[in-house]
């Protein structure tokens, strides 16, 4: 499967809430993302999309155990993605797209058996329209897996001596984002929730209908 743009997107500036962490930690937080991919359903021959793919750790990962099914990370910080290319350079599975996630039934014409999400979901403006475009092109049948950070205070996710994640206030329960996720009412059916120590959970639903 070949990934055709449909059309360039304005990106209309980055999402609020949201912000790739230092990627030292990152790495030392998820040590085996292929094992997160593989507790979440992915599996080897899934087309998979990751949206704010960032340096790309988890969208390699995926890459890797997909291949040789094709692998796009899509990500608005030019920077970030720049790095996430390099690094997968040895990969022939992968596309990398400096574009906005909110626009992607008029971004890309393919449909993904796997779409993922990992820690962004809280900065998204407008997360019903993002459940809508998901849902747009995914395949029949198809997974969206969302990893969120727990709804617990900030202070007390500390990892290498620090507090991580976003803000309290802003995080997201298990039962807000299926809540989110059903009520926009584009047949994602609720499929499982999972426990990601120390600090996160993550949520697949199928497109059912």
């Amino acid at each position: 499967m070949k990934t055709i743009i449909k059309e360039n997107i304005t990106l209309e500036g980055r999402f609020p809430y949201t912000s790739m962490p230092d990627e030292d930690w990152w790495n030392a937080l998820w040590p085996e993302p292929v094992r997160t991919l593989q507790a979440l359903g992915l599996q080897k021959g899934m087309s998979v999309l990751d949206l704010g793919c960032g340096y790309g750790h988890f969208t390699i990962a995926a890459a890797k155990l997909v291949n040789p099914a094709p692998v796009v990370g899509i990500e608005i910080d030019r920077m970030v993605l720049a790095e996430a290319r390099q690094t997968s350079k040895a990969l022939g599975n992968c596309l990398w797209l400096n574009e906005d996630m909110l626009h992607l039934s008029r971004l890309i014409m393919n449909k993904f058996d796997y779409i993922m999400m990992h820690s962004t979901f809280h900065g998204i403006p407008d997360s019903t329209r993002l459940v809508r475009e998901v849902a747009s092109i995914l395949s029949p049948g198809g997974y969206f897996s969302v990893i969120n950070w727990l709804p617990i205070p900030r202070e007390k996710t500390i990892w290498l001596g620090k507090p991580r994640g976003p803000k309290t206030e802003i995080r997201i329960s298990p039962e807000k984002l299926i809540s989110i996720v059903q009520t926009a009412a584009v047949g994602l059916s609720y499929v499982e929730q999972i426990e990601l120590s120390p600090y996160h959970y993550g949520i697949n639903f199928q497109l059912t209908s």
